[in-house]
């Protein structure tokens, strides 16, 4: 036995001294740097079974460690799509290597910065990877100015793009953003895959609207900002998945308190006033159980949950099937059955 714990210590040290020489020496560097790179650079996409959501972003405005502004990735074997554009997220759909060369579109639920910041990072990744022809990106009424002020302000940008890479490669007119803009209450079928959008209530941002993904009988809702409202409750119901706008009271009112304490009077009146128009914890939990839905994912969490006690704040309100969202987490519907897979 002795021998054997010798032998065994023999062994971790000459490994010990391999990785040494690996990382501090020329040799060794580059060949980690190819190993690596190529392990990186030469993964193939993945496949997709079923319907599919990515947390792409599950924060709201409010500062929160490791969570990109507001966006979801709705993904199928044939479908490819993203709801709201916030700030950072981009990063976690770049490094989830999704599939941008075949996105069908992004959908915008209402004009606040924070849903729609990174439309034109999302718009170059597409681009580079060979997307054929122009982005989508949809909305309700005044998606065109966005969007052309968005193609405004990177037309710099864009001429730089196709006179380093050349018009064969990055054609121009593939990098301005195309409008498409559709009525508050609108259905949009693309093969199997249906996407119904409808009124949300989030006063006085107008328009705002949330959208229903239906697929091949699975079906997931996406509030975007709201309170609850019967529309909304109308649009989920019996949903199998909902992704839900959640603000949590007691600790938006602590923040309160602690602003008004410490003189920030201006950060105190933008928190009493944010809660109007998000959705409670304690109502969406309600609408869970009312409206049938199989599972409620909050995000665009109000605010992003910084440590295990704000966790269990929001969780201590839940009723039936809830969980809070994380970036760059799955979902995953099969087709032909009633699980989701969390992961």
């Amino acid at each position: 036995m002795k021998r054997f714990l010798r032998v065994l210590a023999g062994l971790g040290g000459l490994v010990a001294i391999a990785v040494v020489v690996l990382i501090n020496t020329t040799a060794g560097q580059n060949l980690l740097l190819e190993r690596g790179i190529s392990a990186v650079v030469g993964q193939a996409a993945p496949s997709y079974d079923g319907l599919n959501v990515f947390v792409c972003g599950s924060s709201s405005p409010l500062p929160a460690p490791g969570r990109a502004q507001a966006c979801l990735a709705i993904i199928t074997p044939e479908h490819y799509f993203i709801v709201d554009a916030g700030a950072g997220s981009a990063v976690n759909l770049g490094l989830a290597n999704m599939p941008s060369d075949r996105l069908d579109g992004v959908l915008i639920t209402h004009y606040h910065s924070d849903h729609i910041a990174e439309l034109p990072t999302f718009n170059v990744m597409t681009w580079a990877s060979g997307h054929q022809g122009p982005l989508k990106v949809y909305g309700p009424t005044g998606i065109k100015p966005v969007i052309n002020g968005f193609n405004a302000a990177f037309a710099q940008d864009r001429r730089y793009r196709t006179l380093h890479h050349g018009l064969d490669f990055m054609p121009a007119e593939w990098g301005v953003m195309e409008a498409v803009e559709n009525p508050m209450e609108f259905a949009m079928t693309f093969g199997d895959m249906t996407i119904t959008s409808f009124t949300v209530s989030h006063s006085p941002v107008a328009p705002a609207v949330g959208y229903r993904f239906d697929y091949r009988g699975r079906s997931v809702v996406i509030t975007g900002d709201t309170i609850v409202t019967d529309r909304l409750a109308a649009a989920a119901k019996d949903a199998d998945l909902m992704f839900s706008d959640a603000l949590s009271a007691p600790i938006v009112s602590a923040m309160v308190d602690a602003a008004k304490e410490s003189g920030r009077d201006r950060i105190a009146h933008i928190l009493v006033d944010i809660q109007d128009y998000h959705a409670s914890v304690t109502d969406v939990a309600q609408l869970t159980v009312d409206a049938n839905i199989g599972m409620t994912a909050l995000y665009h969490l109000v605010p992003g949950p910084r440590n295990v006690v704000m966790e269990n704040i929001y969780k201590r309100e839940f009723q039936g099937n809830m969980l809070l969202t994380e970036d760059n987490m799955w979902f995953t519907l099969p087709v032909g059955s009633d699980a989701i897979d969390v992961h």
